[in-house]
């Protein structure tokens, strides 16, 4: 009985990990990869790279210049923000090394800022973002 108390009780606790992911929440257009700009993907000529932040057990989806991927992310402090490894498809197309350089600067941000309909992902050197993203619809 003594082990279901506890076990109760340390669900009520709060957890820092769990901040709302509002202004993240939604559908971003990749707009460049190390100031290189992206204006499609390799699926069509229609097709746009996203990122999309699924608050919901903090799931991270979109596509890449190639590939679909999926993964989890966690907010921290501030605008403190890490993602898994993208877990890509495994389709080779001619841009695959933008494919590469895109999943890796996902797994090595560090924290995020959001103005003017923009989303920019930092990693934990760099002044300049590594991954910008257009807000879909704008």
């Amino acid at each position: 009985m003594a082990f279901l108390a506890t076990l109760a009780l340390s669900s009520c606790e709060k957890d820092e990990s769990a901040a709302p992911a509002a202004p993240l929440t939604g559908h971003w257009t990749l707009a460049t990869i190390d100031a290189f700009p992206v204006a499609a993907s390799s699926y069509s000529g229609t097709a746009r790279s996203y990122l999309e932040f699924q608050d919901l057990g903090k799931a991270v989806v979109g596509l890449g210049p190639c590939n679909n991927f999926s993964g989890r992310f966690a907010l921290g402090p501030g605008q403190a923000l890490t993602l898994t490894a993208p877990i890509p498809t495994r389709a080779a197309c001619p841009v695959q090394q933008l494919e590469t350089q895109y999943l890796d600067n996902l797994a090595l941000t560090a924290r995020y800022e959001i103005s003017d309909g923009q989303l920019r992902l930092f990693d934990a050197t760099a002044a300049a973002p590594r991954l910008t993203f257009r807000r879909a619809g704008q």
